[in-house]
């Protein structure tokens, strides 16, 4: 398991992005007291999904999140 700070690491992101990313439902995390743990699976998922969306903000978060989810049903 990952911390956001692992996470946001990994990803070459701040961890106030990681925490965008959650609170859109991109980054699937478990509240463990305060913090939130990601497996690895999760994140790459997120690598796969995502490769060649915006999710620089929350909008495009949105956007790309339902995009993903619209090409996977």
């Amino acid at each position: 398991m990952l911390t956001q700070d692992d996470v946001a690491s990994l990803l070459n992101i701040h961890r106030t992005q990681v925490s965008m990313l959650r609170q859109v439902g991109i980054l699937k995390a478990i509240k463990t007291d305060r913090n939130y743990m990601f497996s690895q699976e999760t994140i790459k998922d997120f690598q796969h999904d995502y490769a060649g969306y915006d999710v620089s903000n929350a909008e495009n978060a949105r956007q790309s999140y339902l995009a993903v989810n619209a090409n996977h049903e």
